[in-house]
């Protein structure tokens, strides 16, 4: 196992130096293609609000705010010192365990986020701009998904259709995997019961006996 993620420790040496006018350097745990970043690539923070930490990653102009846990303080994963197997099995002897139901479940996949804005100048010009693992803005209407992907087809903005087809890929994804690990539970409390009533049988048997 390595460490993947950001520390508080290290959420509060990055708010130091940035307090000294410093940017420290983190390293982005996933890529990201439409921007050209590699897994891996290099960003100089320049805020950490509680685990939110804004970056502008190497090469692009854009800030993009991040979790801690999408962010890691080496380029490379830092190895974690297990103890010797030996010494683990003496200081906790093994003791039989009481029989529980077990469901196995596949990790959650945390779904994204995409902020897609639309500026239009006084010189009769529009611009739109994509960011990845944005934030909801304050006051943000509510519209309904088909309708944004009808105005963004309207647009023809190939980037913005495909950033928001990935989030909402992402999204089912995790509600798939959180309806897997609901139905592993289900079946294994209804295999618990089904034990159980069989116990309670046997038991009123026999008495009766």
């Amino acid at each position: 196992m390595a460490e993947q993620t950001l520390t508080a420790e290290d959420l509060g040496r990055y708010a130091t130096a940035l307090a000294e006018g410093k940017k420290p350097l983190v390293y982005l745990v996933e890529g990201v293609p439409s921007l050209g970043l590699a897994a891996g690539a290099s960003a100089r923070v320049v805020a950490v609000d509680g685990v939110v930490v804004t970056v502008k990653p190497t090469g692009v102009d854009d800030q993009l705010p991040y979790e801690a846990r999408e962010l890691r303080a080496t380029k490379q994963p830092k190895p974690v010192k297990r103890a010797p197997k030996a010494a683990a099995a003496k200081a906790a002897p093994a003791k039989p365990a009481p029989a529980k139901p077990t469901g196995v479940a596949a990790p959650a996949r945390a779904a994204r986020s995409v902020a897609i804005t639309v500026y239009v100048g006084a010189d009769n010009t529009a611009s739109l701009k994509v960011t990845r693992n944005a934030q909801k803005p304050a006051g943000a209407q509510e519209i309904s998904l088909p309708a944004l992907h009808k105005a963004l087809a309207g647009l023809a903005d190939k980037e913005a259709q495909a950033t928001v087809d990935e989030v909402l890929s992402a999204a089912r994804d995790a509600a798939a995997d959180r309806v897997a690990a609901l139905q592993a539970e289900l079946a294994a409390a209804k295999k618990s019961l089904a034990t159980l009533d069989r116990a309670k049988r046997g038991s009123g048997s026999a008495r009766a006996r």
